[in-house]
């Protein structure tokens, strides 16, 4: 099974608008759901769009003004469409 692609970026401007919370919360959503196998987290420096942050990547859909309480649930659809394909 193909792992779900996630980018977050980790530049300061993204990091200090929430992206420091986005990674907590997809850490512990993975671990605790022991999605390991099929979720590939990457972090960037930058994902070249800083106003609009926080952004973040989930397989090819970028997300922009991302909240920390929102990514799980994106996480969520994406597994939901790769499972649903």
């Amino acid at each position: 099974m193909e792992k779900v692609k996630v980018e977050l970026c980790m530049g300061s401007s993204c990091f200090a608008r929430g992206n420091s919370q986005a990674l907590a919360n997809l850490e512990s959503y993975i671990s605790e759901n022991h999605l390991e196998d099929r979720v590939e987290l990457i972090g960037h420096l930058c994902l070249g769009a800083c106003s609009s942050g926080p952004n973040m990547k989930i397989d090819d859909i970028s997300f922009s003004g991302v909240r920390s309480e929102c990514v799980v649930d994106l996480l969520i659809d994406a597994l939901n469409r790769k499972d649903n394909s």
